[in-house]
């Protein structure tokens, strides 16, 4: 029995969907793998506008990267969301991670971060209308030490 050339065509179409298909999953999943860490320029607008969209609590995200010489504005970190940028403030949870000089890896003031060497941090951020009206984003460390969740919910009047 032969087939003529539509029957080739089809299956050379069928193959580039399939084909087209198989790497749409595996770049999916490539951009998934957690171990390559976050970029803050990233995380910090979509945490602020989780708090923004709930209006109230605490979110946290871990291995989050900086690099060197990056900045981020208040500006920068509400991203999409509605917040007024005079509503974000910038807050250091651990000492050895970050400070208001340069000989910690992070310099954090309350309009910006500056990062003077690459790192990894968890970053927090938070909001509690009834307390003030700052969404407070958070730096440190996952320790019980220099924990990012732990002083933001202090700094945010969660903790009750």
């Amino acid at each position: 029995m032969k087939r003529g050339q539509a029957f080739d065509t089809m299956m050379l179409v069928i193959s580039v969907i399939v084909a087209v298909a198989i790497l749409g999953m595996l770049l999916g999943f490539l951009g998934n793998i957690g171990g390559f860490g976050a970029k803050a320029k990233d995380v910090i607008p979509d945490l602020v506008k989780k708090i923004q969209q709930k209006g109230f609590g605490l979110e946290n995200k871990d291995s989050v990267e900086f690099n060197k010489d990056d900045r981020i504005y208040q500006q920068d970190a509400i991203g999409t969301s509605s917040v007024d940028e005079k509503n974000i403030l910038f807050v250091c949870a651990s000492d050895s991670i970050c400070s208001d000089g340069t000989d910690t890896p992070l310099t954090v003031t309350d309009t910006k971060i500056v990062c003077n060497r690459k790192i990894s941090v968890t970053v927090a951020v938070c909001y509690n209308g009834n307390h003030d009206n700052l969404y407070r984003i958070v730096i440190g460390g996952s320790t019980a030490s220099d924990s990012a969740a732990s002083k933001a919910e202090t700094e945010c009047g969660l903790s009750g």
